[in-house]
């Protein structure tokens, strides 16, 4: 596993995979930095309690965020192999596929998790040049912020993996994957059963319920995902 996760990792090194980490929480601080710019006497001025405020602008587009990342970044990786067609070399090599299958979850999963850490640092320097600073800061809540929408998405971490991986034309995984992103955010009747919805941490359910059922419900994706991967012929 440690092999296959060096060699994926220098598969992406020099591609713009990076950027796209930083992107992520770069953009959804910077939206807050220019909402709090314009709007900062209305924001702050009746405010009861600034950093859950703050948490609350900034959980808007976290999910949102999240969630076209793991669409963008499953798809560029799986790419990287159908575009060089290299997915038969690869699966020559003494390496399970299993491995090979997981490895591109787990760079994926790497990635997002660092940019959750930029996320958590990001929204505790926000929160101080905001002059937050003389308010207790709730470091708890900003560590669920930052980290339980990933972990609420799992599930659909492991399908655009699969799918990605599936699919030469990476444009039914990007369709399903931003199709399922937009969905909650343009309807309030979406269930709770809607995978894509779980990471909002929003419905009828405690945001633990959504985080325990993605670690779950992902752990079993990923594995039928790898079951499937080491029955198909590729390419």
């Amino acid at each position: 596993m440690l092999a296959a996760l060096q060699a994926d990792l220098l598969k992406v090194k020099r591609k713009w995979f990076w950027f796209l980490v930083f992107l992520g929480p770069f953009g959804v601080i910077s939206l807050q930095m220019v909402n709090y710019g314009v709007r900062y006497d209305y924001l702050v001025g009746g405010s009861k309690d600034v950093w859950r405020d703050l948490l609350g602008n900034l959980n808007s587009f976290t999910s949102l965020a999240l969630l076209l990342g793991i669409t963008i970044l499953a798809s560029q990786i799986a790419s990287i192999e159908h575009q060089q067609s290299s997915w038969k070399h690869l699966l020559s090599l003494p390496i399970k596929r299993r491995v090979v299958y997981s490895s591109k979850f787990f760079i994926i999963l790497f990635m997002l998790l660092l940019s959750c850490v930029l996320l958590f640092g990001g929204t505790i320097f926000l929160g101080l040049g905001l002059g937050f600073g003389s308010s207790p800061m709730p470091l708890d809540d900003i560590l669920i912020s930052s980290f339980y929408p990933l972990i609420a998405g799992l599930p659909i971490l492991a399908i655009q993996t699969w799918l990605s991986i599936t699919f030469d034309n990476q444009a039914i995984p990007l369709t399903i994957g931003i199709f399922g992103t937009i969905a909650p955010f343009f309807s309030s009747n979406i269930p709770d059963w809607f995978i894509w919805k779980w990471p909002t941490l929003m419905g009828d359910k405690e945001p633990i319920w959504y985080v325990a059922a993605g670690l779950a419900v992902g752990i079993v994706i990923l594995f039928l995902g790898m079951i499937d991967f080491q029955k198909r012929d590729v390419k």
